[in-house]
């Protein structure tokens, strides 16, 4: 446990402010709203189901938005740049998913937040 605090405490040393991260997104981290879309563009094309223009757009729209979100939260972490576009284009492609997941988990909050605290911290004692 300790050895983990050390190496938290050395990356949060060496962690780019938001000015930087702001600065390293415009030369070149807004790509990833276009690998986020292309991933939905993709799942699009390949499903069945009729959709309207604007239906289609919107998830596309989506499917950008939680790529760059995930880019501000992977830009820091050492993993590879190949299994982070990976990672980005995934997130495209079932980021109505996450959406969906997110909402429904903040709408569980607002019900009963000490049954989601308890359960939260139940995970952590086990």
């Amino acid at each position: 446990m300790y050895i983990y605090y050390i190496y938290i405490a050395h990356n949060y040393k060496h962690m780019a402010d938001n000015k930087d991260l702001l600065r390293e997104f415009l030369a070149g981290g807004w790509l990833v709203a276009i690998v986020g879309a292309a991933g939905m563009i993709a799942r699009l094309l390949t499903d069945d189901t009729k959709a309207t223009f604007a239906a289609q757009l919107r998830k596309i729209t989506v499917a950008s938005v939680c790529s760059v979100v995930a880019w501000f939260l992977l830009e820091n972490v050492d993993i590879s740049s190949l299994l982070k576009a990976i990672i980005y284009g995934v997130i495209g492609v079932i980021s109505p998913e996450i959406v969906t997941g997110l909402v429904k988990l903040a709408k569980m909050f607002a019900d009963n937040p000490k049954k989601i605290v308890r359960s939260i911290i139940g995970m952590f004692r086990k």
